[in-house]
């Protein structure tokens, strides 16, 4: 990934910067501010961000029940008067986009996804987006001088609808019907009971078998974006970047080197692993994402309507093949001749693999380890942190960050996993590089719950959603 940065004068004492964001081949140019509205009350006035946006193949289908994928947009600006950085909040309904696109800003104006209007497959180009910001809003004077950055995450848009949580084959702790091995239906997002009865679900462990899970808990029936990859570590080196350097530091997982705000990092298109959970929900904060629940991260693999397979690992059936003969190790072009998975490495210092590898324009859902919606690496590679529906995790409401941390560089979201780390609401789910196959199973529970969020795991990498609207 690599990364640039211009200033542009556009307006009374306005100055732009921005990132060209190439993660996993998406790019964002030819930024720009323009349109300033001063008219009516401070808080009312507005400017657009002008920008283009391209990535590489893109897809919008009729059919895995007319899924797609997009990018996840945000900003973020400092005045220029101050060290810190803050998310800019977008005008709800303001927006254009070039032909053949949608851009749709969310409800609470801390970003937009941006995606095909229709059926197609293949690279694609937006240009001349605008966004508004409402800078006034957001406490920023006409003439004050900021810096402004904008930020691209490819997303996977996972559709509504009914799944089959677990199953009825031996994976370990896989979630089950109480009474009969079997898979457990989720048909919306009501309530669910836990316990040994007919209808009721349970699990043999990490999992309280007991009460309810409330209807508020994300169960996966709701559409959902996910990111279509693991963190890589420009996008991590990216947060790095808007930190002070204390924060900086104690948030760096992926070795960056220099200061900020110019810190860099070697092999940054490689999938970033050994976080600290409190470091990925921090991330996921900032972004104005969240954390997946385990319900989330079965259907997002299984896709809806579709009956488990025996012992299924996340591509949808039991071909594997561990990665070998690699090409370019440790470059953008990095690739395997074959395999389908990097899991159950013996040597614990080698590093994941580049986000997205597997791909290529004539792989398979099989061959490239894709779920069934097209979400690369949920098995193997890194970790995939998933929020418990146990104990203080069934008060999890799915509630998405701000854009804003603690002053320690911490996520601040009502219900997420704590920053103290002793409420065993986390699980691992997907394996990882070094754990054994079965750990990549869709059902497989045995990733481990952290006994501390604030430690660092050599396996966990990072992955956010977003609620569809």
């Amino acid at each position: 990934m690599k990364k640039m940065k211009k200033s542009i004068c556009l307006f009374a004492l306005f100055t732009l910067f921005y990132l060209n964001q190439y993660a996993n081949n998406v790019l964002v140019t030819a930024t720009s501010l323009t349109g300033q509205n001063t008219t009516g009350a401070l808080a009312t006035h507005f400017v657009n961000v002008q920008f283009d946006i391209a990535w590489k193949n893109s897809w919008r289908t009729n059919t895995n029940e007319s899924n797609y994928d997009g990018c996840w947009i945000f900003v973020k600006f400092r005045k220029q008067s101050t060290s810190v950085w803050q998310h800019a909040t977008l005008n709800i309904t303001a927006n254009t986009v070039a032909t053949g696109g949608v851009l749709q800003t969310t409800a609470d104006g801390k970003g937009a996804w941006i995606y095909r209007s229709a059926v197609g497959i293949g690279d694609v180009t937006y240009a001349a987006n605008l966004l508004r910001w409402n800078y006034g809003a957001d406490g920023v004077l006409d003439n004050e001088n900021v810096e402004i950055k904008v930020f691209a995450v490819e997303m996977v848009y996972v559709p509504q609808g009914p799944f089959n949580l677990g199953n009825a084959s031996a994976e370990t702790w896989k979630f089950r019907d109480g009474a009969v091995d079997t898979w457990f239906p989720i048909t919306s997002e009501n309530a669910i009971t836990c316990g040994a009865g007919a209808g009721n679900l349970t699990a043999a462990n990490q999992f309280t078998t007991t009460g309810t899970i409330p209807a508020a808990y994300p169960k996966g029936f709701n559409a959902y974006w996910v990111m279509k990859y693991e963190f890589s570590k420009q996008q991590h080196l990216d947060f790095l970047n808007t930190l002070d350097q204390t924060n900086a530091n104690l948030r760096d997982n992926i070795g960056a080197a220099g200061n900020v705000p110019n810190m860099t990092v070697t092999e940054p298109e490689r999938a970033a692993q050994s976080f600290s959970p409190v470091t990925v929900l921090a991330w996921l904060d900032w972004a104005a994402m969240r954390p997946m629940t385990e319900f989330e991260f079965e259907k997002a693999c299984r896709g809806a309507n579709n009956l488990p397979a025996p012992l299924e690992y996340v591509w949808g059936n039991t071909t594997i093949g561990l990665v070998q003969t690699v090409t370019g190790l440790g470059t953008s072009t990095e690739t395997w001749a074959t395999g389908n998975v990097m899991a159950g490495l013996a040597n614990f210092s080698r590093p994941a693999m580049r986000c997205g590898a597997l791909a290529t324009t004539t792989s398979t859902r099989t061959s490239s380890g894709a779920t069934f919606y097209g979400i690369m690496e949920m098995g193997g590679n890194a970790a995939e942190l998933t929020v418990i529906a146990n104990g203080t995790g069934r008060n999890y409401t799915g509630l998405h960050g701000d854009g804003s941390l603690s002053p320690t560089a911490t996520a601040t979201v009502s219900g997420w996993p704590t920053n103290t780390g002793t409420d065993n609401n986390i699980i691992l789910r997907g394996g990882d590089l070094f754990n054994t196959n079965d750990y990549v199973q869709t059902s497989n529970r045995v990733g481990a719950s952290p006994a501390n969020n604030s430690t660092s795991i050599n396996v966990l990498g990072g992955r956010g959603v977003r609620t569809g609207e």
